[in-house]
């Protein structure tokens, strides 16, 4: 058990033992800590209080350490090392790193980033490893521990406190319809129009609240989702092949547009852009290694989505 007196020395206390051993004189000592003669003395009065030991005897040479004090030389001075080397953050070097990342992200942004994030990852980090879990709107709040390194969120995903979040960038809604639909060769959709047709909605498995309910306000109750899916793959596939509609965010509609027989159009009300956000918990923060897997991700995403926030 360690004894109340020795939990209250602190490293500043360490240090002058260590300087006592080296200078075996108090003022010379007390000289490398800038202190003074008398504050030097009484550190030493606490080292002798918490290790029960006198460690230095006058002589007509100076002080001669006991033998504790020569005993508590070699590990204290190693702590001390230990303690400075772990303000220095070491190197990463990614080319050379085994490191196995985890990346964080909704359906919708693993499909529209991580392939390119992947691409650009292993062409610096060939050796390391990435691994991508789903969110959903509120899971991140049930979390008990954080174990990702960077998690892609946007305005939908609730996000902790103890994160920290920066802006990438804007993505606009859009109308999504088959190439075959009654509407595909209209200039522009009405509201009547956008309400005659059954709908798609992809849940990000959280609640069932549906955000442009409240922008429709009372028609919103003429909407009919006819399919509801957490994939967003299985939503384009199905609205090529049906006469639903589904409304989204633009960008990777806009790469499967071909393949598939897409047709986006301007939604018929106004809908505010989609904010997307890099963040991860705060205590990564000091971290070289998350910092360029940050750093990467975020160059590459900024590089595809359609509004990159260059300040955020």
């Amino acid at each position: 058990m360690i004894s109340n007196a020795l939990q209250q020395l602190d490293l500043k206390a360490l240090t002058g033992l260590i300087l006592l051993l080296e200078e075996r004189h108090v003022s010379r000592a007390a000289q490398r800590m800038s202190l003074s003669q008398s504050a030097m003395s009484r550190l030493l009065m606490r080292l002798r209080h918490a290790f029960d030991d006198p460690l230095f005897i006058r002589t007509s040479s100076g002080m001669a350490p006991t033998a504790k004090a020569l005993e508590l030389e070699g590990p204290i001075k190693l702590m001390l090392e230990q303690m400075a080397s772990m303000q220095v953050s070491p190197d990463f070097d990614p080319n050379t790193s085994r490191r196995v990342f985890r990346l964080f992200t909704t359906h919708y942004q693993a499909q529209a980033y991580v392939p390119s994030i992947a691409e650009r990852f292993y062409r610096e980090a060939p050796m390391a490893s990435l691994e991508t879990t789903t969110i959903t709107e509120t899971s991140l709040l049930r979390q008990t521990e954080q174990s990702g390194d960077l998690y892609l969120c946007s305005d939908y995903i609730e996000v902790p406190n103890h994160f920290k979040r920066t802006l990438f960038g804007r993505e606009k809604f859009r109308c999504i319809m088959s190439q075959s639909h009654p509407l595909a060769n209209q200039p522009k959709l009405t509201l009547d129009d956008y309400m005659r047709y059954q709908h798609v909605l992809v849940n990000m498995g959280g609640s069932m609240r549906v955000v442009s309910d409240s922008l429709l306000g009372e028609r919103a109750k003429e909407r009919r989702f006819a399919f509801r899916t957490p994939y967003f793959m299985a939503a384009l596939e199905t609205v090529s092949r049906t006469q639903l509609l589904l409304s989204t965010s633009g960008l990777l509609p806009s790469r499967f547009q071909q393949v598939f027989g897409l047709v986006m159009k301007d939604l018929p009300f106004e809908f505010p852009d989609v904010h997307y956000y890099l963040c991860w918990p705060r205590t990564s923060s000091g971290d070289p290694a998350a910092e360029w897997f940050r750093q990467m991700a975020r160059e590459v995403v900024q590089s595809l989505v359609p509004y990159p926030d260059h300040l955020g």
